[in-house]
């Protein structure tokens, strides 16, 4: 059941969080169509009232859509889009949470934890700005709590792995999602272990069913997915309990199979 669901899952954050935007919108006054090629603007073509144009996102202050077979951004407002839509992304920005820069469009996961995650900065926890997420694609959500002795025997190990993983992969980042009775006793985890990864806000764990869902019957729980929420590896396998040390295990073979692929430059 939990893989159906985990297959399910890949689809649902763009579904659900979309859900104020239409799939179409039609350019209402002449408007000028910018074309992105991996998020920069590589050149412009001019659109004329009465064209339809495919809804992809709202960033910052343009609408990202497809025409034809061309990926690009025009201005909301040249377009027949709800005011709802607008109201909802002018809240996320009143509300302190960063968007994404513009011409840059976040991927799954990173819509999925955005608003959510906290990190400990000056010894407790602040907002995590969701532009530090840029370019991360893999994620090791980090199912966790104090008052678990596994877990407590586990973290260290982690907390070290992490500093060397991201000096070499800035591309992978962790999640923590916290187990603990009160934000208190997860920030005091957080400080005590020296964990530099962001986690959810404890105050929105109960809400956060995407990820929330990917996590086992017990903890620790390690699971790595990519950008997308798609699993390449879980604690929890076929039914079985094989821990967290068999994913940091993957993570690194995963990550050094991507270098590989995609050498830095």
């Amino acid at each position: 059941m939990k893989l159906l669901y985990v297959l399910l899952l890949a689809f649902v954050p763009v579904m659900s969080l979309r859900a104020a935007l239409p799939q179409e919108v039609t350019v209402t006054k002449p408007t000028k169509f910018e074309i992105l090629r991996e998020g920069i603007v590589s050149g412009s073509f001019s659109l004329t009232p009465g064209m339809k144009l495919e809804v992809v996102d709202l960033v910052d202050d343009y609408l990202l859509v497809r025409y034809r077979n061309a990926n690009g951004r025009v201005l909301p407002a040249n377009t027949n889009l709800p005011s709802q839509a607008m109201d909802e992304e002018m809240g996320q920005a009143k509300s302190g949470e960063p968007r994404p820069s513009a011409g840059r469009t976040a991927n799954p996961m990173e819509r999925a934890l955005a608003g959510k995650l906290v990190h400990l900065e000056g010894g407790s926890l602040r907002p995590f700005d969701r532009n530090h997420l840029a370019g991360v694609k893999f994620y090791a959500l980090y199912f966790s709590a104090s008052w678990c002795p596994p877990c407590r025997s586990f973290t260290p190990r982690l907390v070290e792995a992490y500093g060397k993983i991201r000096e070499q992969y800035p591309e992978f980042e962790v999640v923590l999602v916290n187990h603990d009775q009160s934000p208190e006793d997860m920030e005091a985890y957080m400080r005590g272990d020296a964990m530099r990864w962001p986690a959810l806000n404890w105050h929105a764990i109960a809400s956060a069913s995407e990820i929330n869902s990917y996590g086992g019957d017990g903890i620790p729980d390690l699971v790595l997915v990519d950008e997308n929420g798609r699993v390449l590896s879980d604690s929890y396998r076929h039914g079985n309990y094989v821990g967290p040390h068999a994913v940091l295990n993957d993570i690194w073979k995963i990550l050094r199979e991507y270098r590989e692929q995609n050498p830095r430059t």
